[in-house]
């Protein structure tokens, strides 16, 4: 009986779906497109602004992968941007950086160490060679460095914390060896509570202890080095911490909220980039906790600069249980990405302060908008369900400015 009456529901909801998520939706009041540009060879923000943010409705998806890149390559430019931090872990991106730096090994090898399979892809791969290629025309204080603020790994951020220490305090290297001994990325969801608050508590005796040594690690290996090293100890800690919290997603989002801030105090005074998903750089929350960006936003006021993304219709990437992937796609049309009536036009880029002045834009940018939102993976009966993929949002609430697609495509994964 419960089975027929859960089919029952579902066909129900599936129907429903099908009517609200079709992409038939037709604009109430046809917008002017006169304000908005087709790229993003520039984004108008003032000079105030100390982070970008550049959120994606979806992971696995080829134009939010390269809107990472022309977002990046625009402030570049303009802004003097010099920094790119992604949504991926603190340690592993820091393999990215020496790469495009001028280290060892290949592009791909590079984005591999960045924590998460839908960014081992062919669009994160070119971002990472250009980054490579500008590198090696500029000063080493113009470079560009490409950084992590996700604490969700171990294993690269023990590898640069102990390459460290080892050149100067090899005793203190052996010994917090061991005590992070089973900590690593394989077992990292089956820690139970007793190794993770001892592992945490060495983690904080290990950061109070570099300090002590700070001088002779830092003549040894250089300020930067000590810094980046302390906090790879740092972010140990907060992996530890965040797999004992019950309140998982706020803690996250604090700590790359942490990540950032600790990137504006050690960066170079430039405009620092970061990406992720549209939930954790909108500037307000639509998940019921805490974001990244609503964090941002209250500490740096005007200082940062949303930009958000939805489609009417996704195909993306999503990864199934056994770490493969396959294409799914779904539909959602709304006053937003249903302006696109241009059928040779996929894509406008939008700021909301330049159409302050016109009637229908703040109707529609002040007006909830149910945009698609899509993380690494949807199944069959969630595709079903419209609530599943999306979430509502009041456009100039949440972002500064949004790049908007009638149809994005699955990115190219380069792994098996």
């Amino acid at each position: 009986m419960l089975k027929k009456c859960f089919s029952a529901c579902l066909a129900w909801a599936a129907c429903l779906a099908l009517v609200t998520g079709c992409g038939s939706f037709v604009p109430s009041v046809p917008a002017d497109l006169s304000y908005t540009q087709a790229g993003i060879e520039r984004i108008p923000i003032s000079s105030d602004v100390q982070v970008v943010g550049l959120g994606e409705a979806s992971h696995g998806v080829a134009q939010y992968q390269q809107l990472k890149a022309d977002v990046f390559k625009s402030l570049v430019k303009n802004n003097y941007c010099r920094t790119f931090i992604i949504e991926g872990d603190f340690g592993g991106a820091l393999k990215v950086n020496d790469y495009i730096n001028g280290g060892d090994g290949s592009a791909e090898e590079a984005v591999a160490e960045i924590g998460f399979a839908i960014y081992q892809t062919q669009e994160m791969v070119d971002l990472a060679e250009w980054m490579r290629s500008y590198n090696e025309t500029v000063s080493s204080e113009e470079a560009l460095h490409f950084y992590g603020m996700d604490v969700q790994r171990f294993d690269n951020n023990k590898e640069y914390l102990f390459s460290v220490l080892n050149q100067t305090v090899p005793e203190l290297s052996a010994e917090y060896m061991e005590a992070f001994t089973e900590l690593t990325d394989e077992n990292r969801n089956s820690l139970d509570s007793d190794i993770l608050s001892s592992a945490k508590e060495a983690a904080c005796r290990l950061m109070e202890e570099m300090d002590s040594v700070e001088a002779d690690i830092t003549a040894a290996s250089g300020k930067s080095d000590f810094d980046f090293a302390r906090e790879c100890a740092n972010t140990i800690f907060a992996y530890c911490d965040l797999q004992s919290r019950n309140d998982y997603n706020t803690a996250r989002d604090q700590y790359m909220y942490e990540k950032v801030e600790w990137f504006l105090q050690h960066g170079d005074g430039s405009i620092l980039f970061i990406n992720g998903h549209n939930g954790h750089i909108g500037k307000t929350s639509v998940a019921g906790y805490t974001c990244l960006g609503e964090l941002l936003s209250e500490k740096l006021k005007n200082g940062y600069y949303a930009i958000g993304t939805d489609a009417q219709k996704t195909q993306f990437h999503s990864q199934k249980d056994n770490g493969t992937f396959e294409v799914v796609e779904v539909d959602n049309a709304n006053e937003l990405n249903s302006q696109l009536v241009d059928p040779d036009s996929n894509q406008y880029f939008i700021d909301f302060i330049s159409v302050q002045s016109d009637e229908t834009w703040k109707q529609i940018l002040n007006s909830k908008q149910t945009i698609t939102t899509l993380n690494v993976s949807l199944s069959g009966m969630q595709k079903m369900l419209k609530f599943a993929y999306t979430t509502t949002i009041i456009p100039q609430s949440t972002f500064d400015g949004m790049m908007i697609y009638r149809t994005v495509t699955p990115s190219t994964i380069i792994r098996s």
